[in-house]
């Protein structure tokens, strides 16, 4: 093409597309225009603010509030009422297992909006009926809180699974312990049944505790919102309002620094800003609850952002600070007998032990969509698919030109996915009253069904046998022992399956 070619072309070129460059140039003036007119403000790094609630972040995240609205996170914590609890209320009861039913140890019921359960008293067989202010929770199973006069928000000892469409007793399920009425009472005297002194850091957004006693027994507290809102993730985001709203510049050159220049927000924590340890840091706080008692304050004092008095805004030193030893029993920190995470308190703990995350850049909202978390931040990612298999090859490159070679099975198939082997279901969650094993997020792990065949199947669950049922871990032993014998080259990558 000669220069009198090329300068038709570019002709050609500007006058397709004028309207989108005149445009472009407009938008560009205006913005000059307005920088001309209106003094930008610039934004310090570290800051301290105070609370806003989520209502002060709807004006402008009009997109993204809504899609929060709707959240587990966001209807966490509610006032009860007819739309929000969702156990059967009318004049149900409870029947003490094991006992004759003469009378039952507890009553539901309901008028409106109003709720109570009554429960009987062992010594007396009277009943008192405790009045229900909140519930807590709704997909797997729902707790029910009562206000004592002294202030504090009483756990009651029933709660409504949903997959068993009935009461039960979670802290005697959990537990492996008898029901007794005697030991429902009893479980209300415990320090961590007051609720908006224990539980409520994670399940409402900055929890104050402005006094208490030690017996639990008397407290004054209040929170910013109830469930987890936009500042339990974010942090404080007074100063980021008012930075916003003061000066209309700030949102624009504030937008270009975040977008172009790859700077933090102004005056609000965004996890793609943080270093992989802050950011994950704001799901370790209630996610990452195996932690040793000496540290929960740290846990209970953290908030996200960088703070010029010096608040706490990485845990990551903590994330592993709880040793994995064999058949370890406690809430929040259980093992299998070969030593690896077993309870659902500890999911977040086997992410943290994978490789991918150690020595990787992972994040969590990778997969989870940061604001609505039940749902994927991209179509298929968290199932096993091709759209995660493709995720995940993005990194191990080396192995996308055939996945069969690595995964022993056929392209498409139960087994060919990166989730069957190296997020296998062995995490125990009894939320909803039944057990059954969800996937471990430990995405290096290995299938070994080699601690299987020393410990046994129940005592050490492994990938293979997960899918393989009808076999035993000596049929799953013997076939990756026959897969190491069939390589034919040094794959660097090949013996990772194994």
């Amino acid at each position: 093409m000669n220069r009198s070619d090329k300068d038709k072309s570019v002709l050609r070129f500007l006058r397709a597309n004028r309207r989108v460059l005149f445009g472009v140039l407009f938008v560009a003036l205006v913005a000059a225009l307005l920088v001309s007119l209106t003094e930008y403000e610039s934004y310090t790094s570290l800051y301290d603010a105070a609370y806003v609630g989520s209502e002060g972040c709807a004006d402008c995240h009009t997109q993204i509030y809504p899609s929060w609205q709707r959240s587990p996170h966001a209807n966490m914590t509610r006032k009860a009422r007819a739309g929000t609890v969702v156990g059967d209320f009318s004049d149900r009861v409870w029947w003490e297992p094991g006992k004759e039913r003469v009378l039952p140890a507890a009553r539901m019921h309901h008028l409106g909006d109003r709720y109570w359960m009554d429960l009987r008293d062992p010594k007396s067989n009277e009943y008192h009926s405790f009045p229900i202010e909140y519930v807590v929770g709704y997909q797997y199973r729902q707790v029910y809180l009562t206000r004592e006069r002294g202030g504090v928000l009483r756990r009651l000892p029933l709660q409504w699974s949903t997959e068993r469409r009935d009461f039960f007793p979670y802290w005697n399920f959990q537990e492996r312990s008898e029901a007794t009425l005697e030991d429902l009472w009893s479980q209300m005297t415990t320090l961590n049944s007051a609720w908006n002194l224990f539980c409520a850091r994670c399940h409402t957004t900055k929890l104050n505790v402005e006094s208490k006693d030690a017996n639990h027994r008397m407290a004054v507290t209040h929170w910013v919102d109830d469930g987890i809102a936009c500042e339990a993730c974010h942090g404080p985001g007074g100063q980021h309002v008012n930075y916003m709203d003061g000066n209309p510049i700030n949102r624009i050159v504030a937008w270009l620094n975040n977008r172009v220049r790859g700077q933090p927000v102004a005056y609000i924590a965004n996890a793609a800003r943080l270093q992989k340890g802050e950011a994950l840091s704001v799901c370790a706080r209630c996610h990452g609850s195996d932690i040793k008692r000496s540290t929960m304050d740290t846990y209970r004092l953290y908030e996200p952002g960088y703070s010029r008095a010096g608040r706490i805004n990485d845990l990551s030193s903590h994330f592993r600070e709880a040793p994995l030893l064999p058949n370890q029993n406690y809430p929040t920190l259980e093992t299998w007998a070969d030593a690896r995470p077993k309870g659902i308190g500890m999911l977040f703990r086997t992410f943290i032990e994978s490789a991918c995350y150690q020595q990787g850049e992972i994040r969590c909202y990778d997969c989870h969509d940061p604001h609505d978390n039940k749902q994927a931040a991209a179509p298929g990612m968290l199932a096993p698919t091709d759209q995660s298999n493709a995720w995940c090859l993005g990194c191990h490159t080396e192995l996308a030109d055939d996945t069969a070679a690595h995964s022993r099975h056929a392209a498409g198939t139960e087994g060919s996915y990166c989730y069957d082997c190296h997020m296998a279901p062995s995490i125990l969650n009894a939320a909803t009253g039944v057990r059954r094993l969800v996937r471990s997020h430990m995405l290096s792990e290995i299938p070994n069904p080699g601690a299987s065949l020393l410990h046994g199947i129940d005592a050490a669950p492994n990938a293979c046998n997960s899918c393989h049922t009808q076999h035993d871990a000596s049929w799953a032993a013997e076939a990756l022992r026959s897969w190491q014998t069939t390589l034919q080259a040094p794959d660097s990558a090949a013996p990772s399956a194994f």
